[in-house]
C-alpha cells in the first residue's frame, strides 16, 4: 500500500477511536446521599493546606477569608459554587456534601489521589487504596501535602509518588479506606462509613466546590473525601486527613494522532529515501 494512504487510513482509525474514548470519560458518583446526611464541611481540603510559597493557610475546601472592620472580604479563598452555609461553623461557608456517603466510579478508568493536608488530630491517620491485591498506604499525617496554585486551586501542585498517585480501577465502589485511632477502619464499601453516630470517626464526601455547578451535586469528575476522627457536634470539620479524588481523562484525539504519526512516519520516510536512490 502507498505509505501516504497507509498513514491516512491509520489516522482516520485513530481519530475514530479517540472520539469514542472521549465520549466515555468516567465520572464519580456519590451514593447514599439522603437529605438527612447532608453536611457543609468545615474544610475537606484540610486546615494546613499550604500555599506554594511555603506559608500555611486554610482551604481550598472552605473559604479562608480575611475581613475588614466592615466585614468585607479583603483576601483569602473565594466562595465556590459548590459551597453552602455551614450551620456548625457559621458564618463560614463550606463544601457541600454528605456524611456517611460512598464514592463510585461509573466506568473503568485511571483515578488520581492527591493528599490535601491534615488538621489538628492527635492520631496517625492513614489513607489506603486496594491495589495489586493488597491494601497499600498512600498518605498519612506525616506526609507533606500538595500546594496551591492560586486563589481557587482547581489544579493543586503535587509531587507524583509522594503526595499524588494514579491507579487504574474497574467501575464500582472505589477501594479506599481510612485507618484512624486505635485501629478503627472506615472502608468505602457501602457499609462502613457511619452516618447517625455522634461519637466516633467518619468521613465526608463532596464534589470539588470550585468545579461543581452548585451545592449538593452528586456526579462529577473531582471529589473530596475527608476524615474526622471524632464525630460529634464539636468536631465536624472533616479536616483530619483530606484527599482529592479525580478521574484521569483518556488521551485526546490529537495525542493519539501524534502517536500514530510517530509510529508511521518513519517507514514513510524510509520509503521516500529509497525512492531517491
Amino acid at each position: 500500500m502507498n505509505p501516504r494512504k497507509l498513514i491516512a487510513t491509520a489516522l482516520a482509525a485513530v481519530a475514530l477511536s479517540a472520539s469514542g474514548l472521549a465520549a466515555a470519560e468516567a465520572t464519580l458518583t456519590i451514593t447514599n446521599t439522603s437529605p438527612s446526611r447532608t453536611e457543609e464541611t468545615g474544610d475537606p481540603g484540610a486546615s494546613v493546606f499550604p500555599w506554594t510559597n511555603g506559608t500555611i493557610g486554610v482551604g481550598p475546601g472552605v473559604p479562608w477569608q480575611v475581613r475588614d472592620a466592615q466585614n468585607n472580604v479583603t483576601s483569602g479563598w473565594p466562595t465556590g459554587p459548590g459551597m453552602a452555609l455551614d450551620p456548625v461553623f457559621m458564618p463560614n461557608w463550606g463544601t457541600a456534601g454528605w456524611l456517611g456517603a460512598y464514592l463510585n466510579l461509573d466506568a473503568d478508568s485511571h483515578v488520581r489521589f492527591q493528599y490535601m493536608g491534615k488538621g489538628d488530630s492527635i492520631f496517625l491517620n492513614i489513607f489506603e487504596v486496594y491495589v495489586g491485591g493488597v491494601w497499600t498506604m498512600l498518605f498519612s499525617t506525616d506526609i507533606a501535602p500538595c500546594g496551591a496554585s492560586g486563589a481557587a486551586p482547581t489544579q493543586p501542585v503535587c509531587t507524583p509518588g509522594v503526595n499524588e498517585f494514579v491507579f487504574p480501577f474497574q467501575a464500582g465502589l472505589l477501594p479506599f479506606r481510612y485507618v484512624t485511632g486505635p485501629g478503627i477502619i472506615l472502608t468505602n464499601d457501602g457499609l462502613s462509613n457511619p452516618v447517625n453516630t455522634l461519637i466516633g470517626p467518619g468521613y465526608f464526601v463532596g464534589l470539588d466546590p470550585y468545579l461543581a455547578p452548585g451545592p449538593y451535586q452528586n456526579t462529577g469528575t473531582v471529589a473530596y473525601v475527608a476524615l474526622t476522627d471524632q464525630l460529634d457536634v464539636h468536631d465536624r470539620d472533616f479536616q483530619d486527613l483530606g484527599v482529592r479524588v479525580s478521574t484521569v481523562p483518556e488521551p485526546g484525539t490529537m495525542a493519539l494522532i501524534c502517536v500514530a504519526l510517530g509510529a508511521l512516519g518513519a517507514p514513510g520516510l524510509r520509503a521516500r529515501r529509497r525512492n531517491r536512490t
